[in-house]
């Protein structure tokens, strides 16, 4: 069964929202929960909403994609964030710093607009396959400096390598706390800790050291419900 969940669609456009919501309307368990012309609300209508996956024009006004992006991750929600971006993927580099899910291209069609939302939402990591080559060549740079980093993983105590896996499996800082039996300021302690170590500045880049480690990721909603 193909991944579904809930969509914010966010875009100054009018026409590019109707398009969005009129081809998520034929895909199966895919509905758009909501829909914002500018950034200044997302956070708000998210909250309100609750969706699963935010697709977020990078050139929003008010609040742009990448901007939100960052809020969003900074405050600890395990929502998904894929950023649309045209001008030939100039927002791919701050789209991934700020902990994007994915860049997807105004000019996709809409086949690769459909694999890139179920992507997105099943956990993955989607950017269109024209700027993909630029993010290769990110990640090499990026495991090249990783590399000259002392300490790295065996530098991390016990307890901030548990914390480490729960933030790359997508857990709020409340849940982790939840999970531990700690308070919620001790864990942001120990993440707080762990990122400034291994020099990391975003749940994707914590996501995608934990894969390099070879860490065994699941999705949240694979994962038993707490009491």
């Amino acid at each position: 069964m193909e991944p579904g969940g809930r969509i914010l669609v966010a875009d100054a456009q009018p026409l590019v929202r109707e398009g969005l919501k009129a081809l998520f309307g034929v895909m199966d368990g895919v509905s758009v929960v909501a829909e914002v012309s500018s950034g200044g609300g997302v956070l708000t209508v998210c909250d309100r909403a609750r969706p699963d996956l935010l697709l977020l024009d990078c050139c929003l006004p008010e609040k742009d994609g990448v901007l939100l992006a960052r809020l969003i991750r900074a405050r600890g929600g395990g929502e998904r964030v894929l950023i649309l971006c045209g001008h030939g993927g100039d927002c791919l580099d701050p789209a991934v710093a700020a902990g994007a899910d994915g860049l997807l291209l105004k000019e996709a069609d809409h086949e690769e607009v459909r694999f890139a939302v179920r992507s997105v939402l099943a956990g993955g990591f989607f950017v269109s396959p024209s700027v993909a080559g630029r993010l290769a060549t990110r990640c090499r740079q990026g495991w090249a400096l990783e590399d000259r980093r002392t300490g790295g993983w065996e530098a991390l105590t016990p307890r901030e390598r548990e914390v480490l896996h729960y933030v790359a499996e997508g857990f709020r800082n409340r849940e982790i706390a939840d999970l531990l039996v700690v308070s919620e300021k001790t864990v942001e302690k120990h993440r707080a800790n762990f990122m400034a170590k291994l020099g990391l500045h975003s749940a994707a880049e914590v996501r995608a050291f934990a894969q390099r480690q070879g860490l065994p990721l699941r999705l949240r909603d694979h994962l038993v419900e707490k009491g």
